[in-house]
């Protein structure tokens, strides 16, 4: 009667002696991930703030010769993913240049998505490469809350009170970034400018802030050479991105080597539109929260001299 059970026991002990062997095979230590930037903008970033923990991914590639986007997916310092949408335009670039896109291409005030704006301004010699929105409005009459220029021409020239400032081009193709305070001196220089908020860098100095309000932005910086960025920032999606603060806003710009930088409307105003490097059409790269493009008052196209 005992010899049945002494083969089961060691019956047993051959399985478990198997799966103790397999199990050992399996212990192997998984490979490493990789959480290290690739792209040269994920890289200032990380060398130079402490606003990333790691890098999920990210990627960058030429829009157009003088324009590159930059997409990166990372983890903050607070521990919180976040989607950021980098665009790079060098205007030293021939051929390249700002353009302010406006509801039907006009000096009306009025609200449209910023790809029924693109419309208006995409002709020969003209070609829309990218975009983004621009100043805050009023929601009711899309009349924006800063000022104005067109070609050299001013369509509104009040800037609304509380340090609001604007960002514009002046006649030599030179960018910049003025409040109320330069407004007399500048005024009849400007080419191009449409309005914005917050100043978050004068003069290479962070502005200090105290709207401590964290939301998906859109901003943009000028570095000393010709260089201007624009940057949106994704939020309200706890799984995808959840915004950033004004005041890391300024560490990103400054970070990228921005002497001065703007606020620009944010939430589900923010918007970045590329000319699909494939194909003949414009691109939502950023995933908006309100989650298709929102009219807005107006914005800025990188234009290329190109047919």
């Amino acid at each position: 009667m005992l010899l049945p059970i002494k083969r089961y026991i060691i019956a047993l002990c051959a399985v478990s002696s198997l799966f103790a062997f397999s199990g050992c095979e399996d212990d192997d230590e998984a490979p490493a991930v990789d959480f290290s930037p690739t792209t040269p903008v994920a890289k200032m970033l990380v060398d130079n703030t402490s606003l990333i923990s790691r890098v999920f991914s990210d990627t960058t590639f030429q829009v157009h010769p003088g324009v590159e986007e930059t997409d990166i997916h990372y983890l903050s310092m607070e521990g919180y993913t976040m989607h950021a949408f980098v665009l790079k335009v060098d205007l030293k670039q021939p051929g390249l240049s700002l353009y302010p896109a406006t509801p039907f291409g006009g000096t009306g005030f009025a609200m449209q998505t910023i790809p029924d704006m693109l419309k208006y301004i995409d002709k020969p010699g003209q070609r829309v490469m990218a975009a983004v929105n621009s100043d805050f409005f009023n929601t009711s009459t899309g009349e924006p809350r800063s000022l104005v220029y067109l070609n050299g021409k001013a369509v509104k020239t009040a800037i609304q009170a509380g340090g609001r400032g604007y960002f514009g081009v002046d006649k030599q193709g030179n960018p910049f970034i003025g409040d109320a305070t330069d407004y007399e001196q500048r005024k009849d220089n400007i080419q191009h400018a449409l309005g914005g908020y917050h100043r978050l860098i004068r003069d290479n100095q962070r502005v200090s802030q105290t709207d401590v309000s964290i939301e998906p932005r859109t901003a943009v910086g000028i570095t000393q050479d010709k260089v201007v960025y624009f940057v949106v920032v994704d939020g309200r999606r706890f799984d995808y991105s959840n915004g950033i603060t004004l005041e890391k806003l300024a560490t990103f710009l400054s970070a990228l080597g921005a002497r001065e930088a703007l606020n620009l409307d944010g939430g589900g105003s923010s918007t970045f539109m590329i000319k699909h490097p494939l194909a003949d059409v414009w691109h939502m790269r950023n995933w908006s929260s309100d989650r298709l493009p929102r009219a807005v008052a107006n914005g800025w196209a990188i234009v290329a001299n190109v047919p």
